[in-house]
């Protein structure tokens, strides 16, 4: 896995790897990894190459260059040490002088934040805001609500310097992109599946960029990403079902197609317009032999060469880690390669599709309305709240517990 991730960030120059998940996380993950080798000899190797993977206080030696979250990670991280986070939870219910829930939630989640900006402080700082950023994403419960969403974004810049606001990929989510930039503030861009999207954000960025320096605003230590959510995009069914009806033979390959195609485009757009944005794939995926796939990772060797950052979840990194000497040496130019034409004029024969490809396929409008999007919000709603039924079971322990105060 690292090897191949090394590998991949030696080809594109400008090419990072993420980890998709709180730092926090990885120790607890990394002993599991190696508690599952087969033998001495792969412990060891596994060992050797995850203890270079994530180290935020050796920016020199760790490959990890940012750390990507959301609410559903975030929620699977307190989820998974319930006991270290219940006292916590509590003490922060206790010290409020009217808490409710919802309150509490903000704080916890918020915390959380903290706690991963931290553990990347050091390698920001070490190279000057270059590396070390942390994406914190917006509660999805108010991501058409441009208002409420600005006044969260802005609560969580002010966390920590090295925290990125993540804004979801909706008409108001760009609104809120160039409010922020014009702050100075860095963004991530999420829930992006598309082209027009990919549009929509770099004009919104653009946009941002002009009021920031019309202001005198340093930027400097600025980025925006813009999250391919690439692995979603095939997962989702629409493909499918619009090949069947029109008796199109869809193999697995064919969908991964559709998947770099997208990236590909995003990529020679800002090639070609200097967008100062960067591309960053999420929900990657390895390939099934069983499915026809003759690769180990599209994703990975389709982009090989490009300025693309690369956040990888843990299971991704652990398949990868036990399929590595399946991989084929990478291409260096491999991002700049055409999709085969015969399969892009099938691909373009299906709607979900062509209005993802085409940098006009879709109004800001209609983002929220895209299957790949509606699944993942959905997904994304339902993780935060079983965060939120988390902290009201707190909540609830800390209410039964307390005693009436007695007055003198």
């Amino acid at each position: 896995m690292p090897r191949v991730l090394e590998e991949l960030q030696r080809v594109g120059k400008s090419a990072e790897i993420w980890w998709d998940s709180s730092p926090l996380d990885f120790p607890r993950w990394r002993a599991g990894q190696l508690a599952t080798a087969p033998d001495p000899e792969t412990k060891e190797r596994w060992q050797e190459q995850l203890d270079r993977f994530l180290c935020p206080a050796e920016p020199d030696r760790s490959l990890v260059r940012g750390i990507t979250t959301n609410p559903s990670l975030v929620a699977q991280s307190v989820l998974a040490s319930p006991e270290s986070w219940r006292h916590d939870i509590q003490e922060l219910i206790r010290y409020q002088l009217d808490p409710d829930v919802e309150s509490t939630f903000a704080l916890v989640y918020e915390d959380a934040l903290g706690r991963a900006a931290r553990e990347m402080l050091p390698m920001w700082r070490a190279t000057g805001g270059r590396y070390g950023w942390v994406s914190g994403q917006l509660d999805p419960r108010i991501m058409f609500r441009a208002d409420l969403m600005l006044e969260q974004a802005l609560r969580i810049a002010r966390i920590s310097p090295n925290l990125m606001v993540k804004v979801p990929g909706t008409q108001a989510g760009y609104q809120v992109i160039r409010q922020l930039v014009a702050r100075g503030i860095s963004i991530n861009s999420t829930l992006s599946y598309t082209v027009p999207q990919f549009v929509a954000c770099a004009e919104a960025v653009e946009s941002g960029l002009k009021q920031a320096h019309d202001r005198g605003i340093d930027t400097s230590r600025w980025r925006a990403v813009f999250t391919h959510m690439i692995g979603r995009f095939g997962s989702n069914k629409d493909l499918h079902h619009e090949a069947a009806v029109r008796e199109i033979d869809l193999s697995q390959t064919d969908i991964r197609w559709a998947e770099v195609a997208i990236l590909k485009r995003i990529h020679a757009l800002i090639a070609k317009n200097g967008h100062p944005v960067k591309p960053l794939l999420s929900s990657l995926e390895v390939d099934d032999p069983a499915k026809g796939s003759t690769t180990l990772s599209m994703h990975l060797e389709q982009t090989a060469g490009g300025a693309i950052a690369y956040t990888c979840k843990p299971q991704f990194i652990g398949d990868v880690l036990r399929r590595e000497a399946e991989l084929p040496a990478f291409d260096e130019h491999a991002v700049e390669q055409e999709v085969p034409e015969d399969v892009l004029e099938k691909l373009m024969w299906l709607p979900s599709f062509h209005r993802a490809y085409d940098p006009a396929g879709m109004s800001p409008e209609e983002f929220a309305h895209y299957g790949a999007f509606i699944t993942t919000y959905a997904e994304v709603t339902a993780n935060t709240r079983k965060l939120i039924d988390f902290v009201a079971h707190q909540f609830q322990t800390v209410t039964a517990s307390a005693q009436p105060l007695l007055l003198s």
